[in-house]
């Protein structure tokens, strides 16, 4: 796979160099409360940020920020600021090299977009900073205090004519490197060893590339291992590690067990350390399954008094924990952990499958999976960029499936996991057909979830046929009420179905009348 250097080139408009209608006339700064971002933090001495003003003037993108538009501004105050320079060695800002300096600022500024203090909600910013890079929020706990990708808090919040400015007590560290030059560090010399023997390095270098004429950007979860790992379990190099797993010399065939056990440290989606630890409120087992890039393959995640561990044992009561979280790359995220992980087969958990749950849409859609969003986001997706789908619509001229996300404001819709769905508009007898996530061998219980707007009659109707075999009985997703909107869960027949192995399946769903659906997930619960 050939790597494809990104270069971030901000359309004009966005972030560039304008007149200052502020510079001139003094009279327009008596009131704080007229002044636009940049103006505002160079008035308002209160708030310490001086070198952050010094560092928008030296990279010429001071008056950008008086511009009419709208921008979230996370700015470090100046004792952030005198500990990000004595960390690269300079003492003022005018020291760094140009163009890091461009970089750092974009990265703290999030253009066309309002954030207040109360918009943030646990997990991903939908909207992407000047870097195209998506910032991580979470809550701490003594306070509720907002911190940004796990390396800065924000200290406090000011409402400007054309922003909101966060004062940060940290600066953030803006993303410019790969999953692969991530890991070169030098601590992870055996697993890296490891990924560029399976073939895998140019994969990892990879941010996106240009496929029949539309841009795919990557996103994996890799849970790397540190040589000290690796030496505490007696496996000092490369060729003690493969030693260790009787692997045969052909390391890029998918079935070498090399390959196998790189393979199911990748998750072929990006996946937060907030989303590992996030479980819903029904799941009282707090467990759940990921499917790797390994074949067939799966990791499970398992709360266990408070504590978030990989594959845990309920016999030794022992399991694989995370070191470091959220390493932010430019293709991916890094989590660090603290066991060599090797390949196993979890039991059977519950399966939430989303249905929207596909890497190919989150390579392409232009909004994927974002939450806090203020309108719906409806995007009609197109068979031959959305192939994770095959389906057909009767009359043809029906529109097919839609990608949708839902507005926070409308409470019901919202209650889907990570607040999309898969819309079917297919016609009586259309049919829309997918491949299930891979699923343990077992007995399970199928459930629907999905959107049940009100109508004076059931509608939405649907059947599903898994592996070539209707199951259940027809499932209607609209009209359960004349009254009001639901959220519903509603099972698929009373029956169980029964896997005997463990692997993905088939799963077809065919339309019974001409009304849409909004389906959230389906669930094997076993």
């Amino acid at each position: 796979m050939k790597k494809i250097i990104v270069i971030l080139a901000i359309v004009t408009g966005i972030l560039y160099s304008c007149v200052d209608p502020y510079a001139t006339d003094s009279t327009l700064i008596k009131d704080l409360n007229t002044l636009p971002a940049a103006s505002y933090l160079e008035n308002a001495d209160s708030l310490n940020v001086s070198m952050w003003v010094d560092l928008l003037k030296y990279t010429d993108l001071y008056n950008t920020m008086n511009l009419a538009a709208d921008y979230t501004c996370f700015v470090p105050g100046n004792t952030a600021m005198l500990t990000y320079l004595a960390e690269k060695g300079v003492s003022k800002v005018t020291d760094l090299n140009i163009e890091d300096a461009k970089i750092l600022v974009k990265y703290h500024t999030i253009k066309g977009a309002l954030y207040s203090s109360v918009s943030f909600e646990e997990g991903v910013i939908p909207d992407t900073t000047a870097t195209g890079d998506y910032l991580s929020t979470t809550f701490l706990e003594n306070g509720g205090a907002v911190q940004l990708n796990l390396e800065a808090s924000i200290t406090k919040t000011i409402h400007t004519t054309n922003a909101y400015i966060h004062i940060l007590n940290a600066v953030l560290t803006p993303v410019t490197e790969t999953l692969w030059e991530k890991i070169q560090s030098g601590k992870f010399s055996i697993f890296s060893q490891a990924i560029e023997a399976i073939g895998y390095k140019e994969r990892l270098n990879t941010i996106s590339e240009i496929i029949n004429n539309r841009q795919y950007k990557y996103h994996y979860t890799l849970f790397a291992v540190p040589d000290s790992v690796y030496r505490a379990n007696g496996i000092n190099d490369f060729a003690i590690l493969v030693d260790s797993l009787k692997a045969a010399p052909d390391y890029t065939l998918a079935t070498n067990k090399l390959n196998l056990y790189v393979t199911y440290h990748l998750l072929n989606q990006q996946i937060s350390y907030a989303s590992l630890a996030y479980f819903t409120q029904d799941d009282s087992k707090r467990s759940k399954n990921y499917n790797t890039m390994a074949t067939s393959q799966l990791i499970n995640i398992s709360e266990v008094n408070k504590v978030l561990y990989i594959n845990y044992n309920t016999v030794s009561n022992q399991g694989i924990t995370l070191l470091e979280l959220n390493r932010n790359c430019k293709n991916g995220v890094v989590h660090v952990i603290d066991g060599m992980m090797p390949v196993q087969s979890p039991k059977p958990t519950t399966v939430k499958w989303e249905l929207t749950d596909y890497s190919v849409l989150a390579s392409t859609l232009p909004k994927y999976r974002t939450a806090g969003l203020t309108s719906q986001y409806t995007y009609q997706l197109e068979s031959e960029v959305a192939t994770c789908y095959h389906w057909l619509s009767v009359p043809e001229s029906k529109p097919g499936l839609y990608y949708v996300i839902a507005n926070k404001n409308d409470a019901v819709p919202y209650k889907a996991l990570n607040y999309d769905y898969l819309r079917l508009n297919l016609g009586t007898y259309g049919w829309v057909e997918m491949t299930s996530p891979v699923i343990v061998a077992g007995t399970y219980k199928l459930t629907l979830e999905h959107y049940n707007p009100l109508a004076t009659e059931l509608q939405g109707k649907l059947w599903f046929i898994i592996d070539g075999v209707y199951f259940g009985s027809q499932v209607a997703t609209r009209g359960a009420s004349n009254k009001t909107n639901q959220f519903l869960k509603t099972a698929i027949g009373t029956g169980s179905i029964t896997f005997t192995t463990t692997t993905v399946h088939t799963v077809r769903i065919l339309a019974a009348d001409d009304y849409t659906s909004d389906l959230d997930c389906l669930t094997f619960t076993p």
